[in-house]
């Protein structure tokens, strides 16, 4: 069962992914963990210091990594999509694969992507450790959670009308039952993110990662958001804060750094 769900977000450069790394190590030794980067320009394999990839990798026992590729995710997404309706209106094939060639540049097909392959593997681990893009991409993942649950509420509502008239006419209509599975599945997202997500906003002692984090924290104010100060050495600061390490790279240097302001977050 998933317990806890964990978003890294901030200014490029700020050491996220590295964070992201360290939190997830030491949650590998209460239950099995998955870290896993949506960031396009990865760099898990970097700092674990092996080669993790799209088809992933156990890093020690209890700790797998993976690093989604956007554009192979994007095309399993639309895939999907394509073959559940193609099943319901094979009359309509040929408009169908057209319309998936758009559905595969929309603006957030790949957060569309994302989410769903999230809710997915939430189910397989104890805790899910997300290195996320920079701020404006984050943003745009959370924001399209709700952009999607009101799509399926228009498509549930236009499946129910189009159901009675099938019925009406003799005719069995599966329509509604695929609408209804996939808006259940938006739920459960949408339920995982208030009841499991902690998102951490990183920043270090630098003006624009500051406001970079207070943005994040501003734009998802519904959620559990948590400004980190990484890096930190002497500023004055009365939130969650990592002290300055050197060379936190690798599994054993990654276990150097001073984590443990983050991880009191999770036990409230």
């Amino acid at each position: 069962m998933l317990l806890k769900l964990l978003f890294f977000g901030g200014k490029g450069g700020v050491g996220k992914s590295t964070l992201s790394c360290a939190v997830a190590l030491r949650l590998s030794e209460r239950g099995k963990t998955l870290l896993l980067s949506v960031d396009p320009a990865h760099s898990l394999s970097g700092i674990m210091g092996v080669e993790i990839g799209e088809k992933g990798r156990e890093i020690k026992k209890g700790l797998f990594a993976l690093e989604l590729q956007a554009e192979k995710l994007v095309e399993e997404y639309a895939g999907n999509v394509l073959s559940s309706i193609e099943e319901l209106l094979p009359s309509a094939k040929a408009g169908i694969r057209e319309y998936v060639k758009y559905l595969k540049l929309s603006p957030t097909a790949l957060e569309t992507a994302i989410l769903d392959k999230l809710v997915d593997l939430c189910g397989r681990y104890s805790y899910v450790v997300v290195d996320s893009a920079p701020t404006g991409q984050m943003l745009r993942l959370f924001n399209t959670a709700h952009m999607v649950k009101g799509w399926f509420e228009f498509l549930h509502r236009f499946a129910k009308e189009r159901e009675r008239l099938e019925r009406f006419m003799g005719r069995d209509d599966r329509l509604l039952s695929l609408i209804e599975s996939r808006k259940e599945k938006v739920k459960l997202l949408l339920r995982l993110l208030k009841e499991k997500a902690v998102i951490f906003a990183v920043a270090n002692e630098e003006k624009l990662s500051l406001q970079e984090a207070e943005t994040i924290k501003e734009s998802l104010k519904d959620l559990r958001v948590y400004t980190v100060l990484n890096l930190w050495t002497k500023m004055d600061w009365k939130g969650v804060k990592v002290p300055l390490c050197e060379n936190p790279y690798g599994v054993e240097g990654l276990l150097r750094l001073n984590v443990d302001e983050l991880l009191e977050v999770l036990e409230k």
